[in-house]
């Protein structure tokens, strides 16, 4: 797979006020990795959204900069939004070494019909969209296919442990985890009820935790 190559400029501005960098088009950005101090550095709003929608999270990038001893090879490690405007705000880089093997989440790629999603009597569940696997950095997959065009019955599903990696790819996630499965409908309703009358009782759990105890005036 072939490596990106992304400029970037050194970054002086820091703290609060790299907010004037952002009204002006730029995104503040850091490296850091093994051996390595943090450094600041920043480029074009509209370059890095375009950079992050090529890498993701599994794609080589070469970061070229006129000060840079030499080039760093990076992977995007963090990537901060606005919560309500979803807004570019920051990007972390992690500097790898090409010899030093690392622990990546590689996304799943869902191909093939499941004769299961013709019936209205079942539904087919997606468990899982990534796996952990450990590599070197030029091995790193773009992404794992999972076939589901055998998932036609209540009961049928896909294991971590079906999947192919390669020989230079070591899967860190369970072997015995399910990835995809076929169930009832009806099934398939009760846990999602389920789930959510579990997430209800967990808020109302904490909102009464945070409350503050009879007669004793909140602050």
């Amino acid at each position: 797979m072939e490596t990106l190559v992304h400029e970037v400029g050194n970054r002086t501005t820091l703290g609060k006020k790299v907010k004037s960098l952002r009204r002006e088009g730029i995104t503040p950005a850091n490296i850091f990795g093994h051996g390595i101090d943090s450094v600041s550095i920043q480029s074009d709003t509209n370059d890095i959204e375009k950079l992050i929608s090529k890498a993701g999270r599994t794609r080589m990038i070469t970061l070229k900069n006129p000060d840079f001893k030499r080039d760093c090879r990076v992977l995007i490690k963090g990537i901060n939004r606005d919560a309500i405007s979803g807004a570019l705000l920051h990007v972390d880089f992690y500097q790898v070494s090409m010899k030093d093997k690392l622990k990546v989440d590689i996304p799943l790629a869902f191909h093939g019909e499941a004769p299961a999603s013709r019936r209205k009597d079942l539904v087919l569940l997606e468990t899982m969209n990534s796996v952990e696997v450990e590599c070197l950095p030029a091995d790193i997959p773009e992404n794992i296919m999972v076939d589901i065009s055998e998932l036609a019955e209540a009961g049928d599903h896909v294991l971590v442990g079906a999947l192919i990696f390669g020989e230079k790819v070591t899967v860190i996630t369970n072997a015995e985890d399910i990835i995809a499965k076929v169930d009832h409908v009806k099934a398939a309703e009760m846990v999602e009820e389920a789930e959510v009358a579990e997430g209800e009782a967990l808020e109302a759990g904490e909102a009464e935790a945070g409350a503050p105890a009879e007669g004793t005036p909140a602050a």
